[in-house]
Formats: structure tokens, C-alpha cells, sequence
């Protein structure tokens, strides 16, 4: 089973939206009084905006430039359109130049204290994507101390360094913090919050504390890639009718294309005594090209068919990988079944193909399946030479020699 990462940038464009919408929003907000700017200002900051809504962004560079070599502005001013600037080098991937940016702002006099908590959880964010964590946790563990705003989505930015660094532990701790808070508030936990929470299970392995979250997603956000995924957890952690129940659900929704979901499916109607479900679904993956026609598939096919007693659908697939095959048991197990039919004529003519093809598991006992199939087709003398071969291999001397007397007695 998989775990992806769940760091998403999407996450960061918010962030700097929400920075850039305080301009826009009433002058008091958290009970801080936000400074006015200029109308002069707001033209350019709108002019700037723009172009990020109209993704020009080298044109919004320039406007940004332009803007903030004005001296008759304030810090205020000055940070918003460091702010703008900020993501405009993001949008066209220039991270450290952005960084720049924002490290910036924060060194600015006069901005209220929301621009700046806000600005500085962005350079967090940025690092982040950076791939600078070590630093990043610096910012965060100061940001902290004085963003009580902030503290949940400080603690899942703080999880996912960990979980990139390959601290598992640590990011439990922080992630599950959050979450247990949220749900003692009757709130339920954001959706990234528990895929973070989720991947931090798997890797410290507490696979049924991972189902737990899974089914939670699954609930709370019913998408077909958590019911993907809660199949898998239940297959790690052995509830397989459970996971019968889920893979066959999504198999009726929309047949399932991931090679090892179907055979995991497959494998689950097997051993729940329903082969010929199996069968089905197995037929079906090879016809679409999803399975490829391997003698490994195709032996499966055939031997779902066998116990599902359709006889006559197995012939082909098993035909089929005994072409493929690069010994001649597959030729044996075939015969067996036309032995099982008493179709002696078929059962000799595979029967003779697997010894001449070679490699077999045991000469032996080809040899005195095809004495046994002779016998029966009344054939004594090429029914006697069968068994004396298979004594000659000095395998099952004593089996072939009780069916040498039985013969002299005929």
C-alpha cells in the first residue's frame, strides 16, 4: 500500500489570496484598527491584482516594480504590494526571489498585526515548498508564540515538515493534536488534516488506527479514492470480507483498473467460495487489456473456471498458457481434466504433447498417466511401454509395476 504526500500548493495560493483580500475588507478586523490607503494605491493594487487574475504575470511584475519605487507610500501600502509581488515571483516559480519578498515585509514598521502574522505564515509556506524545513520549523516555533490565530494551521505546516523529513512520530504528535482539539470543539477535522493524519499512521505502522481515519474520510468526504484506499487498509490488516465487500462495491460503480485491486478481488471470490465471480471479473480484465494474458493470468482464469465447474470455459485459457509455457505440466494438467471427462483421445493426444515439450515436474507420473489413459482406450502392448518407462526413471517404480501386474492379468 501507498502513501502519497499530501503537501499541497494550492494551500499557499490561499494563504496569499487571503493576504491581498485584507485591503478589501472592513477597516477593523480582529478589533485592530487597519490603516487607509491612498486611492491613488488602491488603483495601482487593483491594476497589480488583475493581472494575477488575468495570469499575466510578467506584465504584474512590472506594475509591482513600478508601484513600489514610489517613496510617498506607506509601510502598509508598500506591504501589499510586496505582498502582490510576492505572488507574482511564486506564480512564475521564482521561490527564493519570493521568500525574499516576504522576509521583506516583516522587517516593515508600521503593518498591522494580521498582515504580518499572515505574511509570515506565507514564508513558511514558501520554505516549505523550498524545501528549506529546517528553517521553516525556526519561523514556525517564533510564528507560534505570537499567532494564536494561526496555531492549527501552524501544527499541520509543522506535521508535514516532519512527515517530509521522515519524522513519523513527531508528526503524529502534532497532527493529532489539532485533530483531537477539533473534534472536542464537535468540529470535524479539515480533510487534509486527516490524509496527514492518515499517511503518519502508516508509517508508524498502526495500521488499525489508519483504517479508523480512512473510514472517517470516507464518511465525512465519500470520495472513490478513500474507498480505494480503505480497501487497501483492510487488507493490511486482515479483514478481508470487509475488503471483499468495499472492491466489490466499487467494482459495481465502475469496473476496477488497478491490477492489483482486481486480483486482490478475484483472490477474495476464491477463497470466499466464489469462483465464478472470479472468474468473471478476471475474464473481463483480460478482455479490456487491463490484465495482460500472461500464463500466470491466464492459469488463474482457468483454474476459477475449473472450480466454478465450467469445464468448458477453463480449456482455453489453460490452452492458451500451456502455449506460453516453457515445460509441459500445463499439457499434464490438461489432460487430467479430459481424463476426468473420460475423453481418453484428448487426454492422450495432451498427455503426449507434455512429454515431448519436456521439463516436467516429474516424467514419472506422466508416464503412468499416460499408461492409465491407454489402458482405457484398450490399448495394452503402448499401455505396458508406458509404465515400463515410468519405472526406468526409477520414480514410482512400485505405483507402475502394481499397474504391469494388473495388465499380465487381463
Amino acid at each position: 500500500m501507498s502513501s502519497p504526500t499530501y503537501y499541497d500548493p494550492s494551500i499557499l495560493k490561499k494563504l496569499i489570496a487571503l493576504l491581498i483580500t485584507l485591503i478589501f475588507n472592513l477597516p477593523v478586523i480582529a478589533a485592530e484598527r487597519i490603516p487607509s490607503i491612498s486611492s491613488d494605491s488602491y488603483v495601482k493594487i487593483a491594476e497589480i491584482r488583475k493581472t494575477l487574475d488575468d495570469e499575466k504575470l510578467t506584465t504584474g511584475l512590472e506594475l509591482a516594480d513600478q508601484y513600489l519605487k514610489k517613496e510617498s507610500i506607506s509601510d502598509y501600502e508598500r506591504a501589499i504590494g510586496l505582498g502582490l509581488k510576492g505572488q507574482l515571483l511564486y506564480g512564475v516559480g521564482q521561490l527564493n526571489e519570493s521568500i525574499a519578498i516576504y522576509r521583506e515585509i516583516l522587517i516593515l514598521d508600521e503593518i498591522p498585526k494580521v498582515l504580518r502574522s499572515n505574511s509570515h505564515l506565507i514564508l513558511c509556506q514558501l520554505m516549505v515548498a523550498n524545501g528549506e524545513y529546517d528553517e521553516a520549523l525556526t519561523e514556525i516555533s517564533n510564528l507560534q508564540k505570537v499567532a494564536v490565530e494561526s496555531r492549527d494551521v501552524l501544527a499541520v505546516l509543522e506535521s508535514h515538515i516532519h512527515l517530509m523529513q521522515g519524522n513519523y512520530s513527531i508528526a503524529l504528535k502534532a497532527i493529532l493534536r489539532v485533530v483531537k482539539e477539533n473534534r472536542a470543539k464537535g468540529l470535524v477535522p479539515k480533510e487534509d488534516w486527516l490524509q496527514i493524519l492518515h499517511t503518519c499512521y502508516f508509517h508508524t505502522k498502526k495500521y488499525f488506527e489508519m483504517v479508523k481515519i480512512i473510514e472517517e474520510l470516507n464518511e465525512a468526504y465519500p470520495k472513490r479514492k478513500y474507498a480505494h484506499r480503505l480497501a487497501d487498509g483492510y487488507g493490511l490488516t486482515g479483514q478481508n470480507q470487509s475488503r471483499l465487500i468495499i472492491l466489490e462495491a466499487l467494482n459495481d460503480i465502475e469496473p476496477l483498473s488497478k491490477i492489483a485491486e482486481i486480483k486482490a478481488l478475484v483472490n477474495l471470490h476464491l477463497s470466499s467460495g466464489a469462483p465464478y465471480k472470479a472468474a468473471k471479473i478476471l475474464n473481463n480484465a483480460l478482455k479490456q487489456e487491463i490484465l495482460e494474458p500472461s500464463e500466470q493470468n491466464l492459469v488463474l482464469l482457468g483454474n476459477a473456471w475449473l472450480e466454478a465447474k465450467e469445464i468448458n470455459l477453463a480449456i482455453d485459457p489453460l490452452t492458451r498458457a500451456a502455449s506460453l509455457s516453457p515445460h509441459g505440466n500445463l499439457h499434464l494438467r490438461i489432460a487430467q481434466i479430459f481424463i476426468d471427462e473420460e475423453k481418453w483421445l484428448d487426454a492422450s493426444n495432451w498427455i503426449k504433447e507434455g512429454i515431448s515439450k519436456g521439463n516436467l515436474s516429474s516424467v514419472a507420473d506422466a508416464n503412468i498417466m499416460l499408461g492409465i489413459i491407454l489402458l482405457n482406450q484398450q490399448k495394452l502392448s503402448d499401455s505396458r511401454r508406458a509404465f515400463i518407462k515410468a519405472i526406468d526413471t526409477g520414480e514410482r517404480a512400485f505405483l507402475a509395476s502394481r499397474w504391469l501386474e494388473y495388465i499380465d492379468r487381463l
